[in-house]
């Protein structure tokens, strides 16, 4: 019985030493406690990230994306190119403008006491290869393009063919017009004249020698006070401008014009009308594709050439400064005077920009070709 009772005591005091004292006990409570809010806040935390992703995801996917900044493209600067003198011209060798025009005749116009003008010639001899002067005084021979002949009126009812010696070639008996402008017109070839006549005008055929006049009235009791004519550069029509009989003619005012109107040179037929503001300058008025047109358009306000469509008549350009113009073979214009040449791009742009020579004078007018 005392072995028995020894035992269970032996045992009580084994498990009362493994136990953990008072203290061990409240800390582990503690410590539990501590574990448990942490999980609860880490808990809370987490659901409040949750709720609030569930209000901001929605709003973020739904706002507009913030507008891409404009950037605003910098402002266009027109640069003018500088201005080049050209070099001195001399009568020893064929003198060239920019683009490679050629200039094939200056004009000189004196002034002498009874009030009339007198007028020196000086034409490029081709074979030659330089300048001389023509021994004859008219006031505005055409040369034709190999500059081999000139065509001038004589008289009334004459135009005479002479060769750059003043010998005369050949005699036309037409009662020529005497209207501003009105002069005799080489073809772009030089196989035809055309004579402006009191009645139409005339077709003078180089080859053979002979010509044919057309009645047209009507082309100078409606044409402008500068009756310029022109050839295509086709080599069968030739252009002529119109006014615009609507408006009353005044000696104060420049006649405006309407129309250039085209004429067949083997019929005489009119062809066609091209609505247009100014008269053309010349047969190097036409582009190389007969596409446009360089017209000089003179008003109260305005003084110039412009770039027109060669069928609508629709302006292409600003106002180029004239007085003359031409197109180069490369389709580029030259715009000229006795003061400056201007190279000007197809659509008017100004590329370059010269002084002419002091050869050239007030007084001198300038005859210029493409080559």
């Amino acid at each position: 019985m005392r072995d028995l009772e020894e035992s269970l005591r032996h045992a009580v005091q084994d498990l009362a030493d493994e136990a953990p004292h008072a203290f061990d006990l409240a800390g582990a409570a503690r410590v539990q406690g501590r574990r448990i809010r942490r999980r609860r806040q880490v808990a809370t935390g987490a659901f409040a990230l949750a709720l609030l992703s569930m209000v901001t995801v929605p709003y973020v996917w739904l706002r507009p994306e913030p507008p891409a900044p404009v950037v605003q493209p910098a402002p266009s600067v027109t640069v003018k190119p500088s201005v080049r003198a050209l070099p001195d011209f001399t009568v020893e060798a064929p003198y060239r403008l920019p683009g490679g025009a050629i200039v094939t005749m200056l004009t000189t116009t004196t002034r002498v006491d009874d009030g009339e003008d007198e007028y020196t010639h000086v034409a490029l001899d081709r074979d030659a290869g330089r300048y001389r002067q023509l021994p004859f005084g008219q006031a505005s021979p055409a040369v034709s393009p190999d500059g081999e002949r000139f065509a001038m009126k004589g008289g009334p009812d004459q135009i005479r063919i002479l060769n750059a010696d003043g010998d005369v070639l050949d005699e036309l008996s037409i009662d020529t017009f005497s209207w501003g402008g009105s002069d005799p017109v080489w073809s772009p070839d030089g196989s035809r004249l055309l004579v402006p006549t009191s009645g139409g005008f005339a077709v003078y055929e180089s080859g053979s020698r002979k010509y044919r006049e057309f009645y047209k009235p009507d082309i100078h009791s409606l044409c402008s006070e500068f009756c310029s004519f022109s050839w295509l550069p086709n080599g069968r029509e030739i252009a002529v401008p119109r006014r615009d009989v609507s408006v009353t003619r005044s000696e104060a005012h420049p006649d405006k014009i309407e129309a250039a109107i085209v004429y067949s040179a083997d019929t005489g037929q009119r062809a066609r009308s091209i609505p247009m503001a100014g008269v053309p300058v010349g047969n190097g008025a036409w582009s190389p594709d007969g596409g446009t047109v360089l017209v000089h358009e003179k008003t109260d306000t305005s003084d110039g050439i412009r770039v027109v469509d060669a069928v609508s008549g629709l302006p292409r350009s600003e106002l180029l400064a004239g007085p003359d113009a031409i197109y180069l073979a490369d389709g580029r214009i030259l715009a000229f005077g006795n003061r400056y040449a201007r190279i000007h791009a197809a659509d008017g742009t100004l590329l370059e920009d010269y002084r002419m020579p002091s050869r050239f004078t007030d007084d001198v007018t300038v005859r210029v070709a493409r080559s």
